[in-house]
C-alpha cells in the first residue's frame, strides 16, 4: 500500500475540479438505455439532483457504500455547482469496483476521459454535459482530517454554472 504525502489527494481533486471548469469536451452519441430520469433524457443537461442520483448509483454499482456527501464550504454560491463525497473503505478501493462504476456511469450517459491506476491509487474521469466527475480511490490525507484517509474522493463540477458563479463575483 502506498501512501500519498499529506494534501496530495486534496490536490489532485482541486486540480482536476479546476480543469474540469474549462473542460468543453464532446458527449456521447449514445448514452445507452435504463429506467433513470438521466438515462432516459440523452443529450440533456443533467440537474444537481440527478448528478448526485448518478453518482450515488456508480457507486453502488462499485460496491462503494456509505458515502458522506458535503456542500461546497469555502463559497456557498457554488454549492449549486459542486458535489463532493467521501467513500471510506477498510481496503484501498478495488480496480474492479472502479470498473463497475465507469459502466453504470456509462449507461447514465457519462463519457469516460480516463481511467488511471499507479501504485495504489486510482483515478476516473467522467464528463456529461454540463458536468465534470472524477473519483480518486487510494491511501492519502483530506484536508479535514489529521489522519490518512483510506478510500474515495468524489469531486463533480457544473461547469456552466460554476462560470456563471464566478462571473457574477467578479466586479
Amino acid at each position: 500500500m502506498r501512501v500519498l504525502p499529506k494534501g496530495v489527494v486534496a490536490a489532485v481533486a482541486a486540480a482536476m475540479l479546476l480543469s474540469g471548469c474549462a473542460d468543453q469536451g464532446a458527449e456521447p452519441d449514445s448514452p445507452g438505455t435504463g429506467t433513470t430520469a438521466s438515462r432516459n433524457r440523452p443529450g440533456a443537461a443533467v440537474s444537481l439532483a440527478e448528478a448526485r442520483a448518478d453518482i450515488r448509483a456508480g457507486l453502488a454499482a462499485g460496491e462503494f457504500e456509505g458515502a458522506r456527501f458535503s456542500e461546497t464550504k469555502d463559497n456557498r454560491a457554488f454549492s449549486a455547482c459542486a458535489v463532493t463525497a467521501v467513500v471510506s473503505t477498510a481496503a484501498e478501493p478495488d480496480p474492479k469496483g472502479f470498473e463497475r462504476m465507469a459502466d453504470e456511469l456509462k449507461q447514465r450517459g457519462w463519457l469516460r476521459t480516463k481511467l488511471w491506476a499507479d501504485e495504489g491509487i486510482q483515478m476516473l474521469s467522467l464528463r456529461r454535459t454540463p458536468w465534470t466527475l472524477d473519483f480518486i480511490g487510494g491511501t492519502g490525507a483530506l484536508p479535514e482530517q489529521a489522519q490518512d484517509f483510506t478510500g474515495l474522493s468524489v469531486n463533480a463540477v457544473d461547469r456552466d454554472c460554476a462560470n456563471r458563479v464566478a462571473a457574477s463575483l467578479s466586479p
